[in-house]
């Protein structure tokens, strides 16, 4: 059976280049042959190709070849030094949090991303994911099926996630809650749904990234996986309802960092990712060089 294409798809920027530079080591050494398409903010791209761009299977992609020119120019406006004065002065005012804010960005451009891939599907990996066994594009497939992880929403984020969803596809918010969580590494879909969720917005908001970044608690997967579920009727994939833990070593707190590596190696780094979650604020220099020891041993022959 032919299995479709598939490529990887990270967004980055320069100060998680070293993150991204992890990630990239273990694809060379667990994932070489599946391609790999990285958005990178445009003022940072001349870093990011000097550094990797003559790395086998790597694409590097402006945002400025993706995003809405408006939406580049917001997002070049809040990184520089005017749109930082702008911030604090908002926040001494007590104006609150500007919207545009860098996670809703990434999310956008994972959205704009899907659209208009090459490729048959996508695996999204952020660059705090580093990868700790081999994976072939036939491991994302069951019987040509793409295989989405779908749980049953369980905690108040994946409820606050299903509101945002709610309101962003147009649906009324008085029907019976029947909410999932698709927030597992790493999250895949087909191009084809991204494209149906696209068409969809589209006809529902004359802008719908502003009513994105309106939201407090949008998901792109969330969205993606509605679009799987409601307007694909599951076509073309392989749903399982498996443990979150199932496919990642999750670092969540920077306590737990030595005891998920140790379980990775005595594991053979069976469930294939290791996750050190970048809003814990840990310094790169603290871990990168305990994950990168551990990936270049569980990758040596045996």
């Amino acid at each position: 059976m032919t299995v479709p294409s598939l490529c990887y798809v990270t967004p980055s920027f320069a100060p998680d280049i070293e993150r991204f530079a992890l990630l990239r080591r273990s694809l060379a050494l667990f994932s070489p042959d599946i391609p790999h398409i990285a958005y990178v903010d445009t003022e940072d791209c001349a870093q990011f190709r000097d550094r990797f761009g003559q790395e086998r299977n790597l694409e590097i992609v402006p945002t400025a070849e993706l995003l809405p020119a408006a939406v580049e120019a917001e997002r070049r406006f809040w990184r520089s030094w005017r749109g930082r004065v702008a911030e604090r002065i908002g926040w001494r005012l007590k104006l609150g949090a500007r919207p545009f804010t860098g996670w809703k960005l990434q999310q956008v451009i994972k959205l704009e991303a899907i659209c208009r891939l090459p490729h048959d599907a996508a695996v999204f990996l952020d660059s705090d994911l580093v990868l700790c066994g081999r994976m072939e594009a036939a491991d994302f497939f069951a019987d040509g099926r793409l295989r989405l992880l779908e749980t049953p929403a369980a905690s108040y984020e994946d409820f606050a996630f299903e509101i945002a969803r709610q309101i962003l596809v147009g649906a009324p918010l008085l029907e019976p809650a029947r909410a999932f969580n698709y927030i597992h590494q790493a999250p895949r879909f087909l191009t084809r749904t991204g494209q149906a969720l696209r068409r969809h917005l589209d006809s529902r908001h004359t802008d719908w990234r502003v009513r994105f970044f309106r939201e407090s608690f949008p998901s792109e997967y969330d969205l993606l996986g509605w679009a799987t579920r409601v307007l694909e009727g599951y076509v073309g994939y392989h749903v399982e309802d498996t443990p979150p833990e199932s496919w990642v070593y999750n670092v969540k707190t920077m306590d737990a960092l030595d005891a998920q590596l140790a379980e990775c190696r005595a594991e053979g780094g069976h469930r294939k990712f290791i996750l050190v979650q970048s809003n814990l604020r840990m310094p790169v220099a603290e871990y990168l060089p305990r994950v990168q020891a551990l990936i270049e041993d569980l990758a040596a022959p045996r």
